[in-house]
């Protein structure tokens, strides 16, 4: 609507003016007319010359000139003559152009195994570019112009547009043309517009007062590879329904073909084939498959404690890369060193077998020097003579933090059931974490005949929350909260919420139950647990069987989770190794998991499933600052049947998993949070700051700064400040949009202090645009069929196109008036006088 608009404004205007009259439109009609018409004189000439026949001629005419004269102003009026006046204008023909920007469109244009060129060279012409040649450096829009108006639109995950629009021969960049929540373009919005208010959006300036330089770099913006997916078939859906029309001579589709979210494309072509609307596909990028590796995903831990093992898995996959070998190398640097203390710390072979199916490389580390590490993962193919689509994507990074603080544990259990002395045993020998112990059984009494293996052994909840504030993360097995009072259950739930403590609910058979009984009286304990629990009778537990183990399955969340990657008896961990686990007896059985949670493991019992299906054995959710963990039951121990070593890194990792909000606080006044670290290009990232003043108090400000700079060190300009949220005191945020692959690092300065809150976000490109970059001819061919358009190639774009696109213009009516000619008061004071001076002369001759 927007280009109607435009050029209804520029376009010529035409007016005529024509006299018409109500005349019957058949011929039959006419003639009845005419011979009424003489009948009707005939009379009225016999009556006449009948009444004055004993007068002389001189009265006889003038009476019968009298009587015609007042016959034919009568007529006259019955005929209604009228003036009709119409302005007119030729609305020109239209071209839609519609031009793919997903990322795929940065690949080469041309067949790299064909080329001696190499992929990853500067001057390698992308997909994006050679549209930009093919359309505007060509003069082809330009040419086209010069008989349509040619809107030019792109699409990747949404459809945007018009970007530019064309007519003779000058160029108008359209603003402010993002699409709205509903995916439609600003066209629509144009259809309440004025054209002075659509002309504000709209740069109507000559094409002549841009430089050619100017002009090429706004096309090069307007034509950059963006998106993370190709919405072809639901773009060019959106699009039929908006340009169709008479005047539209076709559409124009530049694009690889690829295809892979939204509608199918066949629903746009039966849409385009329904409205008469022309459809001419071009392709770019090579039919051929194209040979191409990419890292699809590399994960490891955020922090680490110094002296742990840790691990990274580097996960590959490759188009057209069957039975290909290479060797994955793992580099290691410092953060913000840019590469310069770079060495390489490990590399493992890998092999590609099927296409769609990944391979994994797994790297175990260790470090004991505190600081922040970045781990690069670059994959080399062994074949040398391969040329590869791209390697850009050949390389993933983390970082790592390995600290030497340790983690401060409070351990909870209402006795000394196994789970809790295998777990009070790991955290009171391992060199990270420093474990106090709260066993519920033991009193002030008899706390001098019972030995513990804890830093210190508590008789009761600690009383202050200062006290309470020293610890980072609570274990609490089947614990009784019902000795904790009103004040403590308070300050524990303030805790997790405002100070990002971390609490693992381990669930039994004894206290477990009385979180629900008893709700109102813990609704300050009950909130923090991610499930609904189910209030267990003593009699169904008798009942329950519990006679063999069941498996504990993963949930696809869980699988991504690296604390749960368990280790075998050679140390080596995997997600895998949870398979070979026989599983549990027991999981508690909940009643809904809260919303938020996520389910990370389930319990695989048949019998305990229910109409949400298999129950959750470990289930998290945020809570405030803080986060929070349920396990269905006291049984990991078992996992001890794999590896003694298993089990401790599933609870130490899961301890860290837990605590992370803390140890990201750290003793500094602040706390950075994004909502996701690792997007694809374009996709925006939400930056939060919670910051405190000298008293740890909220910070009050409008604004704070805050700097982004690329892996090589180079900043981003926009945002440099992150705005008060007035809706959370103390927090400060705003989006980032990174638009190229690489990593990101964010740095916050703590206003008043020497700290500065830092984070990295990693920007990859997404495995859609990547696992097929080939031209899919068949689906652009299929997609002209029955529309009268067809599938050209980049040679024969330049001097088919224009002949496929006949001129459709038409002229259309925009403004048309009639003006009553008869209905004037002086011709009806004509008639008077007439009919009156007949009267009259009848009165003189005495014929009345």
């Amino acid at each position: 609507m927007l280009q109607r608009l435009v050029f209804l404004a520029q376009a010529k205007t035409h007016s005529f003016r024509t006299t018409e009259l109500d005349l019957p439109e058949s011929t039959t009609g006419i003639l009845l007319l005419l011979g009424g018409l003489v009948a009707l004189f005939g009379v009225a000439t016999w009556t006449s010359l009948r009444d004055s026949r004993f007068l002389s001629f001189p009265w006889r005419t003038m009476l019968l000139l009298l009587r015609t004269a007042v016959l034919i102003l009568t007529m006259i009026v019955l005929l209604n003559p009228r003036e009709r006046m119409q302005t007119t204008q030729v609305q020109k023909s239209r071209v839609g152009v519609l031009v793919d920007t997903s990322l795929s469109m940065a690949y080469p244009a041309a067949d790299v195994n064909e080329s001696d060129t190499i992929p990853a060279a500067p001057d390698a012409t992308t997909r994006a570019q050679a549209v930009q040649d093919m359309l505007v450096t060509s003069g082809l829009l330009k040419q086209l112009s010069t008989t349509h108006a040619v809107s030019v639109y792109t699409f990747d995950s949404a459809l945007t547009g018009p970007q530019a629009i064309i007519a003779d021969e000058e160029t108008s960049f359209v603003a402010n043309n993002n699409p709205g929540a509903d995916g439609e373009g600003p066209e629509n919005s144009a259809l309440t517009d004025s054209v002075d208010d659509m002309t504000r959006r709209v740069d109507l300036a000559d094409s002549t007062q841009r430089s050619p330089q100017e002009t090429a770099r706004k096309w090069e913006s307007v034509l950059q590879p963006r998106g993370g997916e190709t919405r072809l078939g639901e773009a060019l859906h959106q699009l039929v329904g908006q340009l169709s029309g008479r005047t539209l001579s076709g559409l124009v589709v530049l694009t690889d073909g690829r295809s892979n979210a939204g509608l199918d494309a066949e629903v746009a072509r039966l849409r385009a084939e329904r409205s008469d609307t022309k459809l001419i596909t071009v392709g770019v990028g090579s039919s051929r498959g194209q040979l191409n590796l990419w890292v699809a995903g590399m994960q490891s831990p955020s922090d680490v404690h110094r002296g742990d093992p840790f691990d990274i898995s580097v996960v590959l996959q490759g188009s057209g890369m069957q039975e290909q070998s290479g060797v994955v190398r793992l580099f290691q640097q410092s953060v913000g060193s840019n590469g310069k203390d770079r060495k390489q710390v490990a590399e493992e072979p890998f092999q590609l077998s099927e296409p769609t199916v990944p391979t994994g490389v797994q790297f175990q580390q260790q470090l004991s020097v505190p600081g922040k590490y970045e781990f690069i993962a670059v994959a080399e193919l062994s074949d040398d003579t391969v040329v590869e689509l791209t390697v850009e994507d050949n390389q993933r990074r983390r970082e790592v933090e390995i600290t030497d603080r340790k983690q401060k544990v409070l351990v909870i259990s209402s006795g000394p059931m196994r789970e809790y002395r295998f777990v009070r045993n790991t955290l009171y020998r391992h060199s990270g974490i420093e474990s106090d112990v709260w066993l519920q059984t033991v009193t002030d009494e008899n706390l001098s005949f019972v030995s513990q293996e804890a830093e210190n052994l508590l008789t009761s909840f600690p009383k202050t929350e200062a006290e309470l504030f020293d610890y980072d993360v609570i274990v609490a097995f089947d614990a009784d909260w019902s000795l904790l009072s009103s004040s403590q259950q308070k300050f524990l739930n303030r805790w997790v919420d405002e100070h990002s403590g971390g609490i693992i609910f381990v669930a039994g058979e004894l206290f477990t139950a009385q979180v629900e009984r008893d709700s109102e009286k813990l609704r300050d304990i009950a909130v923090l647990y991610p499930v609904v629990l189910n209030r267990i009778l003593t009699d169904l537990r008798v009942t329950q069987r519990a006679n063999q183990p069941w498996p504990v399955t993963l949930t696809p969340e869980g699988r991504a989770s690296e604390f749960l990657k368990i280790a075998d008896a050679t140390g080596k961990a995997d997600v895998n190794l949870w398979q070979t686990f026989k599983g549990i007896y027991r999981s508690y059985p909940v009643r809904a998991v809260r919303d938020g949670a996520v389910v990370l493991a389930k319990y695989g019992n048949p019998r305990a499933k229910t109409r949400d299906g298999q129950p959750p054995f470990l289930a998290s959710q945020f809570y405030g600052k803080g986060r929070t963990m349920f396990v269905g039951s006291a049984e990991t121990w078992r996992l001890r049947a794999i590896s003694a070593e298993g089990h401790q890194r599933f609870w130490t990792g899961l301890i860290r998993e837990v605590g992370q909000g803390r140890r990201s606080r750290g003793r500094s006044r602040g706390l950075l949070l994004l909502d996701r670290t690792e997007v694809s290009p374009g996709q925006a990232v939400t930056l939060r700051a919670q910051l405190y003043d000298s008293r740890m108090q909220e910070l009050r400000r409008e604004s704070v700064p805050v700097s982004i700079v690329d892996s090589e060190g180079r900043p981003v300009a926009v945002p440099d400040v992150l705005r008060g949220d007035a809706r959370r005191p103390g927090q400060f945020v705003n989006t980032f949009r990174p638009t190229r692959q690489g990593v990101f690092r964010v740095s916050v300065p703590v206003p008043e202090s020497s700290d500065v809150l830092q984070a990295s976000i990693e920007v990859v490109v997404p495995n859609l645009e990547s696992e097929d970059p080939s031209q899919n001819v068949r689906l652009l061919k299929g997609l002209t069929e029955n529309t009268g358009g067809t599938y050209l190639s980049p040679e024969e774009l330049g001097h088919e196109l224009p002949a496929l696109l006949p001129d459709r213009s038409e002229p259309v009516m925009v403004d048309e008036q009639l003006r009553t000619l008869w209905d004037r008061q002086w011709l009806m004071y004509v008639m008077i006088g007439l009919l009156g001076f007949e009267w009259a002369i009848r009165r003189v001759v005495r014929l009345s």
